[in-house]
């Protein structure tokens, strides 16, 4: 494996191990089991124009 390859993996892998303590939620706290956010999704409801089947 050449010099820069190793140092370009090294560097990946640890951009990915602070990613993850990055974005991994601090579960240490009191409320630490309270992930649940209640979320409310709609359909839009197109109008679309209707075609005329009758001359």
């Amino acid at each position: 494996m050449s010099k820069q390859l190793a140092i370009s993996s090294t560097f990946a892998t640890f951009a990915m191990a602070c990613m993850v303590l990055m974005f991994t939620e601090d579960r240490s706290g009191l409320s630490g089991g309270d992930t649940l956010v209640p979320i409310q999704a709609e359909l839009p409801s197109l109008d679309l124009p209707t075609p005329d089947l009758l001359p």
